[in-house]
């Protein structure tokens, strides 16, 4: 008898366990998927049209540098791990880790500063600006836009030397300067 209610008690945490975690990916809005074999903007568009015939995916970046694909989703939309990495492989690619990305930026009080950048030409290029930035204790909620040639941030230190901000960017190679407001 305590062997079949030991039996039940581990069922149903196990029911729960699985409700909770189909719920938490069902509520996600955008996930990001490692893909290895990405080397090309052809293979790129490949893997965006099997991606595409997901049901309830809105939009889809492929990062051929960083071996990514972002996949937003639209609201209420059922995020199926097995379906994703299904259409990966479909696609000649071999996938690798699906992770939730916040799609909420956390409220930080401070200035906003923006940086005009010139000489990005990638998302390497993005990545290597935002992971300098980063480095930079009092910023936060980066977004560096490659069309835009421009980054914006919050810094939370009000009596920071900007200057810093582009001089952390012109060390990577580019050129940058502070927006006037």
């Amino acid at each position: 008898m305590k062997c079949n209610n030991l039996f039940k008690s581990c069922l149903v945490s196990l029911a729960f366990i699985l409700f909770v975690t189909s719920t938490a990916m069902s509520g996600q809005k955008k996930i990001s998927v490692r893909v290895d074999g990405l080397s090309c903007p052809f293979c790129a568009f490949g893997l965006e049209k099997k991606l595409k015939s997901i049901e309830g995916v809105e939009k889809i970046e492929i990062k051929v540098n960083d071996g990514l694909a972002i996949l937003a989703f639209k609201d209420g939309a059922n995020v199926d791990e097995k379906i994703i990495k299904q259409k990966v492989k479909e696609a000649g690619f071999t996938p690798g880790a699906i992770n939730p990305i916040s799609t909420i930026e956390k409220k930080v009080n401070g200035d906003k500063i923006e940086l005009s950048i010139k000489g990005m030409s990638c998302e390497s290029c993005v990545k290597r600006v935002t992971d300098a930035l980063n480095k930079i204790n009092c910023v936060n909620n980066i977004v560096v836009d490659l069309q835009g040639e421009k980054a914006s941030f919050i810094c939370t230190d009000t009596k920071f030397d900007k200057t810093k901000f582009v001089k952390a960017v012109d060390d990577l190679g580019f050129e940058a300067a502070l927006e006037k407001k």
